[in-house]
């Protein structure tokens, strides 16, 4: 099975960004331009509100059976509390919840340990609690690696 690693193609929802342009939703979209880099730079998605309540939705180009997703944060790192992948029937399932919130004073690359799950997905929706760190919580870019959902074929 082929092996696919991809970025962000387009944001479909979130709840709150912080302007429409250095810190917006869209900053997500594609590579990292922030990371290694820690700290509030332009060009990482903040939120305007530092509530638990904070969420991206995202959308890659291909479907693919989640292997691994990789998360990019650049500012309060450890503030990711769930990732879901929106299933074909239009529900959200869990990959991946955390236990603890934690606020880590430099980057990093969390790749969270995924719940076992079948499905196939190109939407995620990415939960951020900001509560602990008392202020953003901000994340640059978000990997998608999985094998491919239906090769040869036409989704």
């Amino acid at each position: 099975m082929t092996v696919i690693r991809q970025w962000i193609s387009r944001v479909l929802n979130y709840s709150s960004q912080y302007d429409s342009a250095g810190w917006s939703a869209n900053q997500v979209i594609g590579a990292p331009k922030v990371y290694p880099r820690h700290g509030d730079i332009r060009g990482a998605w903040a939120t305007q509100t530092k509530t638990n309540k904070e969420f991206i939705e995202v959308a890659y180009d291909q479907k693919v059976y989640p292997q691994e997703i990789n998360i990019y944060e650049t500012l309060n790192s450890g503030g990711t509390k769930k990732v879901q992948a929106k299933a074909d029937s239009g529900a959200w399932v869990t990959l991946y919840e955390a236990k603890t919130i934690e606020c880590i004073k430099e980057s990093r690359i969390f790749k969270p340990e995924l719940l076992e799950t079948n499905i196939p997905t190109n939407t995620l929706r990415i939960e951020i609690d900001c509560t602990v760190a008392g202020t953003w919580v901000e994340i640059d870019a978000v990997e998608l690696v999985g094998t491919e959902a239906n090769p040869g074929g036409y989704l």
